[in-house]
């Protein structure tokens, strides 16, 4: 575990994993089977998930949605309509029971202004990817965020 704190010192529950379990080695074969149209951009990585890519700055990994919540809120990220998103604003994928699973980066909008993202994958590598090309797991329903800080 590493300190990590958001802008108004709130604590953040985090901690590092250094070796890759062998049937993730196997779960990066399926996603990348089955994502054809995401581009890798690093290999595998233990460190860090899909939070701690987007809040952490590949440092760590964050896994409880409330520790999301709080960065979301004590860093003032506020909602943005998907037709107002720009590269930098985040993206939070949602479970049917409003826990946050998933979040990644904007990168780029493409000429629809549908949001290409970077993420973090579990422990598979980071991918860039459209919006809804991601693993069922993650969830139906995406928020987007802009840092007002």
């Amino acid at each position: 575990m590493i300190r990590l704190e958001t802008s108004l010192r709130t604590g953040i529950n985090n901690n590092q994993l250094y070796e890759i379990p062998s049937q993730e080695r196997l779960k990066d074969t399926l996603v990348r089977k089955r994502h054809k149209m995401a581009t890798p951009r690093t290999a595998m990585s233990p460190l860090y998930n899909c939070h701690g890519f987007t809040f952490a700055c590949h440092r760590t990994r964050i896994i409880e949605s409330q520790e999301v919540q709080c960065i979301l809120r004590d860093d003032k990220w506020e909602e943005v309509e998907l037709g107002a998103v720009l590269p930098g604003d985040i993206v939070v994928y949602y479970g049917e029971d409003g826990d946050a699973n998933h979040s990644g980066i904007v990168v780029q909008t493409d000429s629809l202004k549908v949001p290409i993202i970077c993420s973090k994958w579990g422990f598979s590598g980071e991918f860039i990817h459209q919006l809804n090309d991601v693993p069922n797991l993650y969830g139906p329903t995406t928020i987007f965020y802009r840092c007002q800080l």
